[in-house]
């Protein structure tokens, strides 16, 4: 049953969303099984058929969303809590559902490249198909709907209420978009009749007709590689890091605009070789993606780490520009210098911020005004 938040409920709720807003965390998934709870609440709402799933004999589902591909007897949940087998078809259950609905800077998700200063509504719904064991967004993450506390939020509904509040763009985030995909891209086509853009934030964890999808009605995307070693993704994320660079690569080629994050973890993802493989083959696609380094903070199963030394985000900057990444920023590391746009040829600063806050613009015409050199980007300025 959907429930509507009060309003200290909602930002109470909203407090732990962020930076993270891709990611999962690792806890007991109830893949494949049956869930009576799931089953009950299902059949007492309003459910969409899923848009990627095939039969798989004997009245079972195989969802074909993301690699997992997750094959459900009836009334079976998949593993990113958010579909479920009913009579041998797979329906989604966050359709028009979102768990958070807030009001923050682009800059947040991060984008640092897409018009720069403006705000956009943000949605997100339970659920997620990875298991990241640092998740900021666990309460609604690792969750089924069945189990947080909803909104009932058709996509119309949603993009009216972007369009009365003057913004020009809806993301995707908090959590991951893979879990409530159906929704979203209703959502995205509705904005774009209406004149506004979507923007995708997701661990990338996705088959390539989804994200096809996607990339037909999403104008930015913002994509979390969580580290350059496969253990490290298996062990912490729980999904295949190949799976998330072919995301990455189809992006890059398609056209699209692209900015990659990467959380750095103490211990675990914090090796310079590991950076400089991810700065690397990031430059060999494409030079100009931004990339962003994330401080890390210790929540959920990783309370027991520091938060990441200042000296090692500044070094995994070092290492990146020197790979030949022309943007590399520094997030959750207040007042520092790495947060602002520098031209890449004169290295004079173009925007500055101050957390995700942007204090001036300079770039005229997606140019440096000093030197005229081309800065990348959707609407800089």
């Amino acid at each position: 049953m959907t429930a509507r938040y009060t309003r200290r409920q909602f930002l109470g709720r909203c407090a732990c969303g962020g930076l993270g807003a891709a990611l999962g965390a690792a806890i007991p998934c109830p893949a494949f099984a049956q869930d009576r709870r799931a089953a009950r609440w299902a059949a007492a709402g309003d459910l969409r058929e899923a848009a990627f799933w095939e039969p798989a004999g004997d009245g079972r589902t195989r969802c074909l969303t993301c690699p997992n591909e997750c094959v459900c007897a009836e009334g079976g949940v998949t593993a990113c809590r958010t579909r479920i087998n009913l009579g041998g078809r797979l329906y989604s259950m966050t359709y028009g559902r979102p768990c958070v609905v807030f009001q923050d800077a682009l800059e947040k998700n991060p984008l640092y490249h897409v018009t720069p200063g403006q705000e956009a509504l943000g949605i997100g719904t339970a659920g997620c198909n990875l298991r990241c064991l640092y998740c900021q967004n666990w309460e609604f993450s690792q969750y089924g709907p069945w189990e947080t506390r909803n909104m009932s939020l058709a996509p119309d509904a949603l993009v009216e209420r972007a369009v009365s509040r003057g913004l020009k763009w809806i993301t995707f985030s908090y959590t991951e978009p893979v879990a409530y995909l159906e929704y979203a891209l209703d959502v995205a086509r509705l904005a774009k009749q209406r004149g506004l853009r979507c923007a995708v934030v997701t661990g990338g964890f996705i088959h390539p007709k989804p994200l096809a999808a996607l990339l037909e009605c999403g104008a930015a995307f913002s994509v979390t590689l969580k580290g350059a070693d496969e253990q490290f993704y298996r062990d912490v994320v729980a999904c295949p890091r190949d799976s998330v660079w072919q995301t990455i690569r189809s992006i890059a080629q398609s056209g699209r605009w692209i900015e990659v994050v990467n959380l750095i973890v103490p211990t675990m993802n914090d090796q310079p070789e590991g950076i400089r493989a991810i700065a690397r083959s990031l430059a060999g696609l494409n030079p100009d993606i931004p990339l962003h380094f994330l401080r890390f903070a210790p929540a959920y199963k990783l309370k027991h780490l520091p938060p990441t030394p200042r000296e090692t985000l500044e070094q995994a900057r070092d290492i990146a520009m020197k790979e030949g990444l022309r943007f590399v920023y520094l997030a959750n590391l207040p007042g520092h210098e790495g947060a602002s746009t520098v031209c890449p040829a004169c290295r004079r600063t173009l925007i500055e911020r101050v957390g995700f806050k942007v204090l001036r613009n300079d770039i005229r015409g997606g140019r440096c005004p000093a030197c005229q050199a081309k800065v990348p980007g959707v609407d800089l300025g």
